[in-house]
């Protein structure tokens, strides 16, 4: 699925579901590609299905993926409280955290459980900052990914008739790293 950028007349890429070699790119922990995905799966309370859907950040328009899929992609729905689950190939920066508590602000029906499968410049003292006072809102839970949610993601997010031999058991001591290293940063243990 595409759609249009209206200020730069370029087209960029989402949808429902990624490729594998995207998956693999962007979330194995062992590697750092310069772009963010985010991968989002929205249960409106009382609704029968969740909604699936994928950005990335975009670097024509300086745009982070977090603050793309809030301003541009999410439709507010003021009758229903919405359950928000991201899957993110680094952690928000803090710009990032900022334009997720604002958003939350405004969205008062909105909660966000973040995953993220690799932790963005935490040798910055304010991108820890900035993630220790996102993941104090009551709204908001902050994790690493573990084993189980790069499992969710390739069954959810890859096209089920696409193979997809990306497993989580190849990296397993980076996300055991990344666990510990983003419970130290929430807790204000880091530096």
């Amino acid at each position: 699925m595409y759609f249009s950028v209206p200020e730069a007349g370029m087209r960029k890429e989402t949808g429902m579901y990624i490729s594998k070699r995207a998956l693999r790119k962007h979330f194995d922990p062992r590697e750092y590609p310069k772009e963010t995905y985010l991968l989002c799966e929205l249960e409106w309370r009382g609704g029968v299905r969740s909604w699936q859907h994928w950005v990335r950040n975009d670097d024509y328009n300086d745009c982070h993926a977090e603050q793309y899929f809030l301003e541009e992609i999410f439709e507010p729905r003021y009758y229903n409280i919405c359950d928000m689950t991201w899957y993110l190939s680094y952690s928000p920066c803090w710009e990032c955290c900022d334009v997720i508590r604002d958003f939350l602000e405004e969205q008062t029906n909105v909660n966000i459980c973040i995953h993220v499968a690799r932790l963005y410049y935490v040798n910055y003292p304010i991108n820890c900052q900035a993630l220790r006072e996102l993941n104090r809102l009551e709204k908001v839970t902050i994790k690493a990914m573990e084993a189980e949610d790069y499992d969710y993601c390739r069954e959810t997010f890859i096209q089920r008739s696409v193979h997809c031999d990306f497993s989580p058991k190849r990296f397993q001591s980076e996300i055991q790293r990344n666990c510990v290293k983003l419970k130290d940063i929430l807790q204000d243990l880091h530096l």
